[in-house]
């Protein structure tokens, strides 16, 4: 089976970079290399997955990922209003920072959005909800699954 284009079943080798939309870094290849994954595994995020099919060897393209795919839309009600009392009182708070708390058994995160002696206003979406990502992408290589990749169903 000879392949070029990106589909179901074929190993793809391929460089990443997405970013926020102020141009922050969210993840990329650019540290560690190529990266070689088996379409349709959900090795990718499915987003970026999704964008790849039909891409070929030498191919590079920017890719929008709108809130819904990515982290989700932002939602104004999981921004509450919490006793201070209720968090640790050894907690250093600082408007912006992002933290992770254990509360009956489940992990909370949030982040700091304004606090006084008594109240704690904190942002429960996830850290970037509601926003687009551009994700560039370079596929280095496409082929068919070695026997033991296509019995595993995956690469590594």
């Amino acid at each position: 089976m000879t392949t070029t284009a990106i589909v179901d079943g074929v190993v793809v080798t391929l460089e990443y970079t997405v970013l926020l939309p102020d141009g922050v870094v969210l993840d990329s290849t650019g540290g560690c290399g190529p990266i070689s994954v088996m379409h349709g595994s959900g090795q990718l995020f499915p987003a970026l997955e999704d964008r790849i099919v039909g891409m070929q060897a030498g191919e590079t393209r920017t890719l929008r990922i709108p809130p819904e795919e990515g982290y989700g839309a932002w939602h104004a009600d999981l921004v509450r209003t919490i006793p201070r009392d209720a968090l640790p009182p050894d907690l250093d708070l600082k408007v912006g920072e992002d933290y992770r708390l254990k509360a009956e058994g489940k992990d909370l995160r949030f982040r700091v959005v304004e606090f006084s002696d008594t109240d704690v206003r904190a942002d429960f979406n996830a850290p970037y909800a509601g926003k687009d990502l551009t994700a560039t992408v370079t596929i280095v290589g496409v082929r068919p699954p070695t026997a033991a990749e296509e019995r595993r169903g995956r690469v590594g």
